[in-house]
């Protein structure tokens, strides 16, 4: 009889380990995936801000279209702080968030200075807005690292 439970018992846990590494897996991909997606974003914003900053001083629409561009920022930076990141890339997915603080901080100021009427496109270098985004790159290869 215990040798029949133990037949029975045994491919089950076997069967059930291997669903639970096949999950693991498939979340990290996921998390890696959607990690990738808002890098991309990071990058996009990276890429328009200093335009938009610039366009941002003489022309009131494009100061209304910028508050808009750091807003959406803020919140993509919210929606990716509240990822589940697998056990495997926790350490990675924090070190985002600090960079995310970072990033907010920058933006909040940088809106500040917009509510003040003292915007300029030198302030964007000066808070280091743009320096604090080189680094989701890294984290990004990091995250790719330890996925494989």
């Amino acid at each position: 009889m215990k040798t029949f439970l133990v037949m029975l018992i045994l491919p089950a846990a076997v069967f059930l380990t291997g669903c639970s590494a096949l999950e693991e897996v498939s979340d990290s991909l996921s998390y890696v995936n959607e990690a990738a997606d808002y890098i991309d974003e990071v990058n996009q914003f990276a890429d328009e801000l200093p335009a938009a900053a610039e366009a941002a001083v003489t022309d009131v629409n494009a100061k209304i279209q910028l508050e808009e561009l750091l807003a959406g920022m803020q919140s993509e930076i919210e929606g990716f702080d509240q990822l589940e990141a697998p056990a495997m890339l926790e350490d990675i997915h924090n070190q985002a968030i600090e960079h995310n603080q970072e990033l907010a901080n920058g933006i909040e100021l940088y809106l500040e200075s917009i509510d003040a009427g003292t915007i300029s496109s030198e302030y964007l270098s000066e808070i280091g807005l743009l320096e604090d985004i080189a680094v989701y790159d890294d984290l990004l290869n990091e995250m790719k690292k330890l996925q494989e």
